[in-house]
C-alpha cells in the first residue's frame, strides 16, 4: 500500500457491539469525503503501532462522509484486533487505504440468500442494504456467535433491512437450518456467506448439493487454513527489476524471508485470505495455497506471497 493510497481518518465514535465486538466510525481527519466504495468492500486500516490489517466496511455504501469496520477481539490476535480493541478511542487518528471488492454483489443480481455469524455480518451489512436500496429480495439469516450474543443487532433493528434479517443463537431455538433455506431457490438466486471456515464449509457443500453453481456462491472467510511452512520445500525467489536471488527456507514464507532480505511485500492477514501480498509471477510454476485469488488470477500468473509457495526451484517477482 502506498503513502499516496493513505487517507487519514479520526475515530469519531467506538460501540461496545458485544462482549468481545466493537464498531469504529471513522471520518476523515480534514473533514471532507473518503472514497466511494461499493457494498463487501473492506479498507487496509493502518493502526498507531504500524500494523496494517483489514476489516470490512459494514455501513451504507452510499455514505462518503464515514467508513464504518467492526473488530472482534481475536484471542489469537497478533496485534491487530487487540489493538484496535483495547487502545485505540474516540479522537485518535488512524489512516486507511483505498476500499477494495472481493465480495462484491454481481450486477445482475435478481435475488439473493445471506449468512453470517459473529463477526462475519460486518460485510454483509453493507450489501444487505445495498440489496434494500435496489428493491432486490433477499433474506439475511444471521447467527450470534456463541461469545457475541446480540452483536450489530442494534445497527439492524435500526436499519431499512430488519424486516428482511432473521437472528438465531447457538445451541437455542429457533435453530439455523441451511440445508432448508437453500432448498428449492430459484435458479437466478446469488448466495453470500461470511463467517469461519469450518461454518462456512458445509453450508457451501450443501448449496453445491443443491444446485448453486460457483457463479453464484460469494464467499468472504474470516479466516483461512493456511498450510504450516515448516521443513516446507526449499526455493529461490529471484526479483525481476533487480536480479537479485532470495533463497526461501522450509521455514519461512516468501513475505518473510524477503522482508529479512530488504524486500518488503505489504501483507496483512498472513493467512492467503485478505490479498494484501498479491505478487505476479512472471517465471515458474506455483503451488497456490490460499483462499482469495480467483481462478483468472491465478491464470494470469498472480500468487499470496504469504502462503503460497513454488512447486519447482524458482520463482521470478514482477517486483
Amino acid at each position: 500500500m502506498s503513502d499516496e493510497a493513505l487517507h487519514p481518518v479520526v475515530v469519531a465514535r467506538k460501540t461496545i457491539e458485544a462482549e468481545n465486538m466493537v464498531s469504529f466510525e471513522l471520518v476523515p481527519a480534514d473533514g471532507g469525503e473518503l472514497p466511494a466504495f461499493t457494498a463487501g468492500s473492506h479498507v487496509d486500516v493502518t493502526l498507531p503501532t504500524g500494523l496494517v490489517r483489514q476489516y470490512s466496511l459494514c455501513n451504507s455504501a452510499s455514505e462518503r462522509h464515514r467508513y464504518v469496520i467492526g473488530v472482534w477481539k481475536d484471542a489469537n490476535s497478533r496485534g491487530g484486533s487487540k489493538t484496535l480493541f483495547q487502545s485505540v478511542n474516540e479522537g485518535d487518528r488512524l489512516q486507511v487505504g483505498e476500499p477494495r471488492n472481493r465480495f462484491a454483489v454481481p450486477r445482475d443480481t435478481k435475488r439473493a440468500l445471506l449468512f453470517a455469524r459473529g463477526i462475519g455480518a460486518t460485510p454483509v451489512l453493507s450489501i444487505a442494504d445495498h440489496l434494500k436500496a435496489k428493491n432486490i429480495p433477499f433474506e439475511f439469516h444471521y447467527l450470534f456467535a456463541g461469545g457475541s450474543p446480540g452483536s450489530f443487532r442494534t445497527t439492524i433493528e435500526a436499519s431499512a433491512f430488519a424486516e428482511n434479517t432473521t437472528f438465531y443463537f447457538e445451541a437455542a431455538e429457533p435453530r439455523l437450518n441451511p440445508a432448508t433455506l437453500l432448498a428449492d431457490r430459484p435458479d437466478d438466486t446469488q448466495l453470500f456467506l461470511c463467517g469461519v471456515d469450518w461454518w462456512l464449509d458445509p453450508i457451501v457443500a450443501n448449496a453445491q448439493q443443491k444446485g448453486f453453481g460457483v457463479n453464484r456462491i460469494h464467499i468472504e472467510r474470516f479466516t483461512a487454513k493456511a498450510a504450516p511452512p515448516l521443513l516446507d520445500k526449499v526455493f529461490d525467489v529471484k526479483i525481476a527489476s533487480s536480479g537479485k536471488v532470495i533463497k526461501i527456507p522450509g521455514d519461512r514464507s516468501v513475505t518473510t524471508a524477503l522482508e529479512e532480505a530488504g524486500v518488503k511485500v505489504p501483507t496483512s492477514c498472513e493467512q492467503g485470505a485478505c490479498g494484501t501480498c498479491k505478487v505476479k509471477v512472471l517465471e515458474g510454476e506455483i503451488d497456490h495455497r490460499d483462499k482469495r485469488l480467483k481462478p483468472e488470477e491465478k491464470a494470469q500468473g498472480y500468487f499470496l506471497a504469504c502462503v503460497s509457495r513454488a512447486k519447482g526451484d524458482l520463482l521470478v517477482l514482477d517486483l
